[in-house]
């Protein structure tokens, strides 16, 4: 697995499409990444391209994608949206 990005930091970057991005039916669309949730919040997801980023419970993890440098592109979108994210 990558090490280059938590978890909490995935959940930071679903935070930061959530609320900045534009909501389309249930899911929010943030340039090309899209962030959504299941009916109680449990599970989150993450997607760009063609990679699915899902989040659940307890703090599982799964990182699906077919191509790697799509891949590397969105580890380097979720970084950047980490560094500019306002500090709390």
């Amino acid at each position: 697995m990558d090490n280059r990005i938590t978890i909490i930091e995935f959940l930071r970057v679903f935070d930061c499409i959530r609320s900045s991005g534009e909501q389309l039916d249930n899911k929010y669309q943030f340039g090309e990444m899209v962030a959504w949730h299941d009916y109680d919040g449990y599970t989150c997801w993450l997607s760009y391209r063609d990679i699915t980023v899902t989040l659940m419970f307890h703090g599982s993890l799964k990182i699906e994608y077919d191509k790697a440098s799509n891949y590397e592109d969105f580890i380097k979108r979720c970084l950047a949206m980490l560094e500019t994210e306002p500090s709390s």
